[in-house]
């Protein structure tokens, strides 16, 4: 890394992941990085729980701009189930595949867990916002949450295109600054609306030729 790469934490702020009162305040105390703690401020007997609490304080945390960072346990056998428990190994497998070129596909959860359908959509709406694009189910009551949460919504497709409509424009007049929505557009957030489009597009088509199928 390089220091024009590295975060910026001029600050780091401990909370107690079980302690409420303290996750939602935490974005108000102006912190670059909020690290929540499941290690010395976590009783014993609260560990398993306060694993479970990770994902939504995270959230709440991140909410004023702040990086999250997580303080897991020791020893190995804690540590690894702190892990397990945050899918850090599956987010790190989202990061090779897209360095890779490869589909990321899966979800943060359990594959068995396909009798509360309103959780698993959840479960993949979150995966999703890790960066998953696709995943395998053993039930087929689960494949339509997979279709409708993988597939970008109408709000994000109009605001791609809103991009990419700004940005083409902003080109041929030969003007540097674009925005959109009151937000500056760049490259990375032009090709990031490219790639969704395209992804629809190939979405519809696939639908297109399953429903001649079907006829």
């Amino acid at each position: 890394m390089t220091a024009s790469t590295l975060p910026v934490w001029r600050s780091l702020l401990f909370v107690p992941v079980t302690a409420k009162r303290f996750v939602d305040g935490a974005a108000r105390r102006g912190a670059d990085a909020i690290i929540l703690d499941l290690e010395d401020s976590v009783a014993a007997s609260e560990k398993e729980r306060a694993r479970t609490l990770v994902p939504e304080a995270a959230e709440i945390v991140s909410r004023g701009g702040a990086d999250v960072v997580v303080r897991i346990n020791r020893p190995l056998r804690l540590a690894v189930r702190d892990i397990e428990a945050l899918s850090m190994p599956k987010q790190m497998a989202v990061i090779a595949a897209r360095a890779a070129g490869i589909m990321p596909l899966g979800f943060i959860g359990s594959i068995a867990e396909f009798h509360d359908l309103e959780g698993f959509r959840a479960t993949i709406r979150r995966s999703r916002r890790f960066g998953f694009i696709g995943a395998s189910v053993i039930h087929p009551s689960q494949v339509p949450i997979l279709n409708e949460e993988f597939r970008p919504s109408a709000e994000e497709v109009d605001h791609a295109r809103r991009v990419v409509a700004a940005y083409d424009t902003a080109l041929a007049e030969g003007v540097g600054a674009v925005t959109v929505d009151g937000k500056m557009i760049d490259v990375p957030v032009v090709e990031r609306a490219q790639l969704l489009l395209e992804r629809e597009a190939a979405i519809v088509a696939r639908e297109a030729r399953m429903t001649r199928v079907d006829r």
